[in-house]
């Protein structure tokens, strides 16, 4: 079987789509709500049954998380993030 080939702008064109029906998938967080939606309404529209659709649920979910894992940046190469405390205001040097 051939891989799929998910790319940026791929996935930009779905959210394009995605913003002429509701505008509030501009927000990245509702763009995912979307695409979690369409996997469950598409397998539910499927004449499996209902223990197949699930374990296929759990499958998509596994694969899911590694492209999750494949794409996400490389923690080690970020800047360590430093715990800030305080108030800082317009002005303040």
């Amino acid at each position: 079987m051939e891989p799929i080939r998910l790319s940026d702008a791929l996935v930009m064109e779905l959210q394009k789509v995605m913003i002429k029906y509701d505008q509030r998938a501009e927000d990245d967080g509702i763009a995912a709500q979307y695409f979690a939606a369409v996997i469950g309404y598409s397998l539910s529209q499927q004449s499996f049954s209902s223990n197949q659709k699930k374990e296929f649920l759990n499958q998509l979910f596994e694969f899911s998380n590694h492209v999750l894992l494949d794409c996400e940046p490389d923690q080690s190469s970020m800047p360590e993030q430093q715990v800030a405390m305080g108030k800082w205001c317009p002005g303040d040097a």
